[in-house]
């Protein structure tokens, strides 16, 4: 499972990408809620931008067209677009980046702890997230973070998948409206400069 979690200036979910079969992950708030969900499954929640602003390929719709690649959330690639429908998912539809989509992948980065570390207190995990994803994310929009129109949400490992050597956190991106609601966009934010 996935627990999410949201901030003001770095906004992220957590997961790591892993054999499905063999583990979850999960995800936490900035204020980490328990969720129920299978273990196998992926939250997805909105979190807040550094900028309320929004742009012209925007539309405050939720989700994407529903047609794409079904990909499991453990598989994701830079440059996949997709959307996510429920707060509980296994898989998500990877379509291409100029069909209507909401979040977009723009890093995948191994944390450095070797395998036989333990599981990292959560709230260091988030914030090692947090840096970590930051830098490729403002070389793929060609923009800085703060100042940007773009979220960024990460997925990182759970307690399970990081017990199987799991360690690579996704680095995501999308927009939110000034409700905090998902922006469904069209096309990709790499070298957008917004």
């Amino acid at each position: 499972m996935v627990t999410t979690r949201a901030f003001r200036s770095f906004a992220h979910i957590g997961l790591i990408v892993a054999a499905l079969a063999l583990a979850g992950c999960q995800t936490a708030s900035e204020d980490p809620t328990p969720t129920d969900a299978p273990s196998s499954a992926a939250s997805i929640e909105p979190s807040p931008s550094a900028s309320d602003a929004s742009s012209a390929s925007a539309e405050a719709t939720p989700g994407g067209d529903g047609e794409g690649e079904e990909t499991s959330v453990f598989d994701l690639d830079v440059g996949d677009c997709f959307s996510a429908d429920s707060d509980q998912l296994e898989t998500v539809d990877v379509v291409d980046c100029e069909q209507t989509h909401e979040y977009e992948t723009f890093a995948l980065i191994d944390h450095e702890a070797g395998d036989d570390e333990p599981y990292p207190d959560e709230q260091e995990l988030l914030e090692y997230a947090d840096t970590i994803c930051q830098p490729p994310f403002e070389s793929f929009v060609e923009h800085d973070y703060q100042s940007s129109i773009w979220y960024i949400t990460t997925l990182t490992p759970s307690e399970e998948t990081w017990a199987d050597g799991d360690r690579e956190i996704v680095c995501t991106l999308n927009q939110q409206d000034d409700d905090q609601e998902l922006i469904s966009v069209t096309g990709s934010a790499e070298g957008s400069g917004e």
